[in-house]
């Protein structure tokens, strides 16, 4: 009878470790990686493996999870104006925003971009 809970065990952990992988957001990789860990921890009881069980909630259940979730706290998506030395009211030119721009400032642009075909910068003769 026993060995039905070992299947269902297993199909929650194999279900559980794909969400770590197909989920997009990382709080929610690692709560379906805690949820790897208890279930795991239930497989360890039910093969009869106490000290392991123990083991298991107390790194893959606890303390995996909850390091994961401090690092990702921790971590800086967006930067202050700030903290990178400038006046929190100064003012971008187009094209040049900390958001990853593409415009060039103008005359840098590539000799091929150019409105003129790139002959601007060449010396007639």
């Amino acid at each position: 009878m026993f060995w039905v809970l070992d299947f269902a065990c297993l199909a929650v952990i194999l279900g559980a470790a794909v969400m770590v992988v197909r989920l997009r957001t990382l709080t929610g990789a690692v709560v379906a990686l805690s949820a790897v860990g208890t279930v795991l921890t239930l497989l360890f009881v039910v093969l009869g493996a106490p000290d392991v069980a123990h083991a298991e909630v107390a790194v893959g259940a606890i303390a995996l999870p909850v390091l994961f979730l401090v690092a990702i706290g921790k971590v800086r998506t967006v930067v202050e104006p700030a903290q990178v030395g400038e006046p929190s009211g100064t003012e971008h030119p187009p094209g040049t925003e900390r958001t990853g721009g593409t415009e060039h400032p103008p005359g840098t642009e590539h000799p091929a971009e150019r409105a003129d075909g790139g002959e601007a910068g060449k010396a007639g003769g």
